[in-house]
């Protein structure tokens, strides 16, 4: 059996992803930019390297081609924004070693990865309740947005984001490109695991709502919830943008309707809580790149799960 490597082990989803390959007989390689002993996951790992930023593309690639040589590695799975952007922009020199990027295809990253591109191809679906949303430096944008919220058009996990309250806000974030703006939902955050196998068409989804978030985004405790409009909303929104894998969606639910705001190509940081619910996002991801369909779906209760943080010695100075 081929190995998997898998990025960014530092990040809040990699101990589920981990721990759910390993119990299907895989070996894991492991690597991040920050040292094996300050990531207590990489003790699950089969193997752990450091990893060069992404940002240094050219050394980054090198490195994922040559351990993934090391270690007979067939498949890979990013799980941060910036990785996959790096990946998606190099898929070419990948396949031609053998490796499938197990990740959203470019057609399904030219929408999840650009949040203006994502208002624009549900604004005029009656299926898909949309915010206003407006291309600073490109648009002109009205004072009656306000209050509004600005955040880069391919931001992730929060940043760059800013409340704007203010006429002089407001015209400032209005002349910065790379910038969009919309009109300001209040209401409590939900976050969608969503899996869909491209080439069957079969799908399934578990929903959360976020009852407490870091401020990056990331829920600690949710409820699970079983809402058979938002179901269907995301599966109509998967099969419109073509997704194949796991994705992640939000939602901010004001005024009895569920507003899509984002759409992020990987698994959630809260992934493992659709574990709990009695699903695996993970392996059923797995499956829809390795010509396999995804598992039937499952009936679910609605519940409140919350994470709970332990420390571990990994390393004594001796």
């Amino acid at each position: 059996m081929k190995s998997v490597l898998v990025t960014a082990i530092g990040s809040f989803s990699a101990d589920c992803v981990i721990s759910s390959l390993h119990s299907a007989g895989y070996n894991v390689i492991g690597c991040d930019i920050y040292p094996s002993e300050w990531h207590a996951v990489s003790k699950d790992c089969d193997v752990v390297y450091q990893a060069p930023y992404a940002t240094k593309e050219e050394e980054y690639l090198h490195f994922l081609v040559d351990i993934s040589k090391r270690h007979t590695v067939g498949y890979l799975f990013p799980l941060t924004d910036l990785e996959i952007d790096v990946l998606n922009r190099n898929r070419a020199l990948f396949s031609g070693e053998g490796i499938v990027l197990c990740m959203p295809s470019e057609a399904t990253l030219s929408v999840a990865r650009d949040k203006y591109k994502l208002y624009k191809t549900f604004e005029q679906d009656s299926q898909v309740p949309s915010i206003a949303t407006y291309l600073a430096g490109k648009e002109e944008i009205p004072e009656s947005i306000l209050p509004a919220v600005a955040k880069p058009y391919n931001g992730r996990s929060s940043e760059g984001l800013h409340r704007i309250t203010t006429l002089r806000e407001l015209q400032e974030f209005a002349r910065r490109e790379g910038y969009i703006l919309q009109e300001q939902k209040e209401g409590p955050v939900f976050t969608v695991d969503y899996v869909r196998c491209a080439r069957t068409g079969r799908d399934f989804s578990i929903s959360r709502e976020e009852l407490l978030r870091t401020k990056n985004g990331a829920g600690t405790t949710v409820r699970i919830v079983n809402d058979s409009r938002l179901t269907a909303m995301v599966s109509h929104i998967g099969e419109v943008i073509g997704v194949n894998g796991c994705v992640n969606m939000e939602f901010i639910h004001s005024d009895g309707e569920y507003y899509l705001i984002d759409i992020n190509p990987r698994f959630s940081a809260g992934v493992a809580f659709s574990r709990v619910a009695g699903y695996d996002m993970v392996l059923n991801h797995l499956n829809c790149h390795t010509g396999k369909d995804i598992q039937s779906p499952i009936s679910y209760e609605e519940q409140i799960v919350t994470k709970r943080y332990k420390e571990e010695v990994l390393w004594i100075k001796k």
